[in-house]
């Protein structure tokens, strides 16, 4: 089992890696959960010859939660994906259409959530991580991988991107 699990833990790594190709944010941002306005994260890069937007892609820890004792004791945490499209001052803009899809990998276990919007600027998803065990278990094997794919839509163009993040979860 032991082996199973750091070849698990392998490909989840590679895989987390892979997806970090596409520039996004993957870590705690500073825009708060009710809302974005402008200048909470870093300007786009701009560009002449009318508006360049950029979508901002962000994966946070929510919450984190324990049940159970020792040594049966398992443990989660509470994620936060979302999309963002944003202007070259910013400013959050008004997609055609914009979407969010987020994997939550730990050992073989997954959970998984989506969210969708048309004429939508910010779209994201809360979702719990998988349950395991916690107590005299290695890090390795308590850390969350989370990989997110990030579309917008605006006047025919469409602006893809991908985040990770990992997160350990508390002995």
């Amino acid at each position: 089992m032991t082996r199973t699990a750091r070849v698990v833990l392998a490909l989840m790594m590679a895989f987390s890696i892979a997806g970090t190709a596409t520039p996004a944010l993957a870590s705690e941002p500073d825009c708060p959960l009710d809302g974005c306005g402008g200048g909470e994260l870093p300007p786009p890069p701009g560009g002449g010859g009318g508006p360049t937007y950029v979508l901002q892609g962000v994966i946070q820890k929510i919450d984190e939660a324990h049940e159970g004792a020792w040594p049966s004791r398992l443990g989660t945490i509470q994620i936060r994906g979302y999309s963002r499209l944003a202007n070259a001052n910013n400013d959050r803009i008004d997609a055609d259409y914009i979407n969010v899809r987020c994997y939550a990998n730990v050992l073989a276990y997954s959970t998984t959530d989506y969210d969708s919007e048309n004429n939508g600027a910010l779209v994201d998803v809360h979702f719990w991580s998988p349950k395991v065990p916690t107590s005299g278990v290695p890090a390795a094997s308590r850390t969350v991988t989370v990989t997110c794919s990030h579309h917008a839509e605006k006047n025919g163009v469409s602006y893809d991107t991908t985040s990770s993040a990992q997160f350990v979860i508390a002995e």
